[in-house]
């Protein structure tokens, strides 16, 4: 089914940011990574139409980091160039495939993305709107951070001191997923209670959970409530799957 074919969802007047900061660096070619990452965004964004509370209070920026440095990618897919609203509903979600290519500058294309969530919120409270929730941030690597000539850095810890003010403040959330190939002691260090090691799914399988713990969090959690709970909460659902998904595997 095409993008196009898809049923629009009016969306309602609260809102809930979501940010995708993708990893399209070099190693993103090993074994077609990335046309996988490409193929799972389209059933990703059809399952998320799928969901009712998702579909009409949820919208999503798209942040790459890899080919071309950082970018913001438009996420309605009708440009190539930063798009002036870099948030779309999720019935506009429909982004152009991505490329993989270069270092992994994981650090500015987190920055970046706050920047972007920050700017955003303020736009949500001017037309009188409300979020929904926190905006969530979720970071999906297969690698390591480095500056731009692609040495490995340590900047990134530099960078968590921030992420847990962010955090701390109820201004958002952070999941931190490493599919294969992924350093976890760096996402541990970003992301000490939400940070998860998915190297044996599929991006399917991933962006599923993501979606998951996007529904979860956003329906169970308060704006008041400290991050760690809601981390905890995620938590427990993202065991519930993993031992489901262990089930069926040994099972079916």
């Amino acid at each position: 089914m095409s993008f196009d074919a898809l049923p629009r969802v009016q969306p309602a007047k609260s809102r809930l940011p979501m940010a995708l900061v993708l990893d399209t660096s070099s190693s993103m070619r090993e074994g077609d990574r990335i046309g996988e990452l490409n193929a799972a965004l389209g059933t990703w964004r059809t399952e998320l139409l799928g969901n009712s509370h998702l579909a009409r209070h949820g919208e999503i920026a798209m942040i790459t980091f890899g080919h071309q440095g950082v970018r913001v990618v438009d996420p309605t897919g009708r440009g190539d160039r930063e798009p002036a609203e870099p948030f779309a509903s999720v019935s506009d979600f429909a982004p152009q495939p991505l490329v993989a290519g270069g270092v992994t500058p994981m650090v500015e294309a987190i920055r970046r993305t706050f920047e972007l969530i920050a700017t955003r919120k303020q736009q949500i409270r001017q037309q009188n709107r409300v979020l929904q929730n926190r905006p969530l941030v979720y970071l999906i690597t297969d690698g390591v951070p480095t500056d731009d000539r692609g040495v490995l850095t340590d900047r990134w810890r530099d960078l968590a001191p921030a992420i847990r003010a962010q955090e701390n403040g109820n201004h958002l959330l952070f999941f931190a997923i490493g599919v294969q190939g992924a350093d976890m002691d760096v996402l541990a260090g970003l992301a000490p209670r939400s940070h998860f090691n998915l190297a044996d799914l599929d991006f399917t399988q991933v962006l599923r959970l993501v979606s998951t713990s996007m529904d979860r969090t956003s329906r169970g959690s308060r704006m008041d409530q400290p991050a760690n709970q809601a981390y905890d909460e995620v938590n427990q659902l993202m065991t519930q799957n993993e031992e489901i998904r262990k089930y069926l595997e040994n099972n079916g």
